[in-house]
């Protein structure tokens, strides 16, 4: 195997993000990596590296700047002879830092590579703004331009930053017939256009914009189903939300699932409603992978992944839902031409956005960085303590 490489994150719970990461250390693993898992005791992403016949350190993770955790990790690398440590997450991020500063310290060294999945600007007090523009830092890898440029804003060096898109499994989600019994155990009527929101439930995420959309259409006499699927999305306040908007016959409620690629299968149309914050929508990736029309928020990563193709005519103003009620009914009108749309990012645009894409471009990085750190002295490296 090749340098060892600990892919680190916080997260507790199964996201896109983490799915994303787990995806990334398999990929460079086939290209003979050796990838390691950094996570929370308990952690969903912990059972799921497991299960994928990952090593994983287990560390706790509490806070920006966890002293315990970051010696804890700079003792692992050291132990380990970790090469690169690439943080996925915000709090994995500090921490990460942390843990370079302290194997600095010691005469030891250690790449450090920080992935940004939102579009969020970093924080203004010092110590985001040291988080980000830290020279400790080898490179800071958005996942979309629109985050790359948020980052220049807030102070990073244009040198320090290269945009790696996330990837879809096209192996996974390609076009296909919907199950019947899954729309019958899903509760879609027969004959009627299905919108369907896949995102783990959050203000951010904006299901409440798509649900007062919903409601607007079914004012109209509109017949059409929705269905939220995701963390949360079966939780007390969406249950009130859809009742207060008297949508009970209208909305189906999934909640966590991970038979994404046979949901996706039922939708007519697929939305991101995101209203702020948005990296490069998973949900987005994949409907149009599997040739399902799509419509989405005017949002960061959202207007670079359908904005060079005929979709990008899929998207409406952000937080607004009258124009997306209103955008959802001609794409409802126009299914076949949404559709064709659909097809024709899929032929020409789906290469650009593949897993296989992102392991190669990953990898390039990781031998970039490596081959650096290997021809330059560490006490030249020193003088980026700061």
């Amino acid at each position: 195997m090749g340098d060892r490489i600990l892919h680190v994150s916080e997260a507790t719970g199964w996201t896109g993000g983490t799915a994303q990461l787990l995806a990334l250390a398999q990929g460079l693993r086939e290209r003979g990596w050796d990838c390691r898992i950094g996570c929370r005791p308990g952690s969903g992403l912990g059972q799921h590296a497991e299960k994928a016949g990952l090593a994983t350190f287990r560390v706790k993770l509490r806070e920006d700047y966890d002293i315990l955790s970051a010696w804890s990790l700079a003792r692992h690398v050291e132990r380990e002879g970790i090469a690169l440590l690439h943080a996925h997450h915000n709090r994995s991020h500090a921490v990460c830092l942390l843990a370079k500063a302290l194997l600095r310290l010691r005469g030891r060294d250690v790449q450090l590579v920080v992935s940004r999945r939102v579009s969020f600007a970093p924080g203004k007090n010092p110590f985001s703004r040291w988080k980000y523009t830290s020279g400790l830092i080898d490179c800071v890898v958005p996942v979309a331009d629109a985050i790359r440029d948020v980052l220049v804003e807030a102070g990073v060096r244009p040198d320090k930053l290269r945009t790696i898109r996330s990837g879809v499994d096209a192996r996974r989600f390609f076009p296909r017939r919907a199950d019947p019994e899954l729309r019958r155990r899903l509760g879609l009527p027969e004959g009627v256009a299905v919108v369907g929101k896949i995102a783990n439930a959050s203000p951010w995420k904006g299901q409440t914009v798509l649900l007062e959309a919903a409601a607007k259409l079914a004012a109209k006499g509109r017949r059409s189903h929705f269905l939220f699927a995701g963390r949360d999305t079966d939780s007390g306040w969406m249950k009130a939300e859809v009742a207060r908007l008297g949508l009970e016959t209208r909305v189906t409620l999934a909640g966590f699932r991970t038979d994404v690629p046979d949901l996706l299968s039922c939708l007519d149309v697929s939305v991101n409603a995101a209203v702020a914050g948005e990296g490069l929508s998973g949900a987005l990736r994949e409907s149009l992978a599997m040739g399902v029309p799509v419509v989405a928020s005017d949002v960061a990563g959202n207007k670079e992944l359908l904005g060079s193709s005929g979709a990008g005519g899929y998207l409406f103003k952000s937080a607004d839902a009258q124009a997306l009620a209103e955008r959802l009914e001609w794409v409802l009108d126009h299914l076949e031409q949404a559709r064709a749309s659909a097809e024709e990012w899929r032929k020409t645009e789906l290469p650009a956005f593949t897993l296989e894409r992102t392991f190669d471009d990953t990898a390039a990085l990781y031998r970039e960085l490596l081959g650096k750190a290997r021809s330059t002295p560490l006490a030249q490296r020193g003088q980026a303590l700061r």
